[in-house]
């Protein structure tokens, strides 16, 4: 299980060799421009009302979540993201990066969220803070023509599995590895992938056996024509938006939170899930989660 906490130099390394995107003023979506809420702008901390933007940090090549079409950054999370900014008075500005560097992006004081539908786990916690607003579970990925049908972590052993970085894939992948240790199988060959595109491609290219990534991805692949079928069900519970922890962490937390609040009540959330296929997760009560909180379960 990876550990976040990692200083300034190491994010600055990872900077300089991991590939990240671009920082933009994201446009307006397919929701319209957005009001915002006073009761909401409220809760905004002073510092970043008077910025007057909301820097977030992103994933990309991440289907349906965030990816490019057109020359813009859209999917589920941006368009999301510019409506929580919108309800908080918000200008949002997205910076997209793989997945790993998220995290390591906030340590370093360089965005206000990230962006990533992150499962909120312990050693998470000891790094950033979180707001849930939606849930989900992993699925494995498989070719169409495929023999290997897995359903569970007990069906990994002795197969070449592709994860994300740094994603839910990394504990599950390890608890099934313990798992076949304890029945006498080899273990299974995992792959990890900075995005979820290089995973995908190791797939159609038979580098792997399998993806274990999220639900949605495979639906997502699939709807696009590619010739992957999905299976099983691992894990699964509420996904988070991250918070960087900073003096404006708790009036952030209360504002995020707020907005999400506000967007359910006005159905801005739901019609956002159901344009992306993304609807079978959605939440009534999103959840801060600090440093100290017991986090939520997810078995495997």
């Amino acid at each position: 299980m990876p550990t976040w906490k990692k200083p300034l130099a190491t994010f600055v390394a990872s900077m300089l060799f991991a590939h990240v995107g671009y920082s933009q003023s994201l446009p307006t979506g397919q929701i319209g421009v957005l009001q915002p809420d006073p009761a909401v702008a409220a809760l905004v901390p002073a510092s970043i009302k008077r910025r007057g933007t909301l820097d977030i940090a992103m994933m990309t090549k991440y289907r349906p979540y965030s990816f490019t079409a057109g020359g813009k950054q859209v999917g589920m999370m941006p368009e999301m993201a510019t409506a929580v900014a919108q309800t908080m008075g918000l200008k949002p500005i997205i910076t997209t990066m793989d997945f790993p560097s998220i995290l390591l992006g906030l340590q370093a004081r360089k965005y206000d969220i990230g962006m990533g539908e992150y499962f909120v786990r312990q050693d998470r916690m000891e790094v950033a803070d979180f707001v849930t607003e939606w849930s989900n579970y992993d699925a494995f990925v498989v070719n169409k023509d495929s023999t290997y049908i897995p359903k569970s972590l007990s069906d990994v052993c002795g197969h070449k599995i592709a994860i994300l970085a740094g994603s839910s894939g990394v504990p599950a992948m390890a608890s099934g590895t313990q798992r076949c240790k304890e029945a006498g199988k080899p273990a299974p060959e995992v792959s990890n992938f900075p995005e979820m595109s290089d995973a995908t491609l190791a797939l159609s290219s038979h580098r792997v056996d399998a993806v274990l990534t999220g639900h949605e991805v495979g639906v997502a692949l699939i709807s696009e024509g590619q010739p992957f079928i999905a299976s099983g069900k691992v894990g699964g519970g509420p996904t988070a938006t991250a918070v960087a922890r900073t003096d404006d962490s708790d009036g952030l937390l209360k504002a995020i939170r707020a907005a999400y609040l506000h967007l359910i009540k006005t159905g801005t959330y739901e019609m956002i899930h159901k344009r992306w296929g993304t609807e079978y997760g959605v939440i009534d009560n999103p959840t801060i989660y600090r440093k100290g909180d017991q986090p939520p379960s997810y078995a495997n």
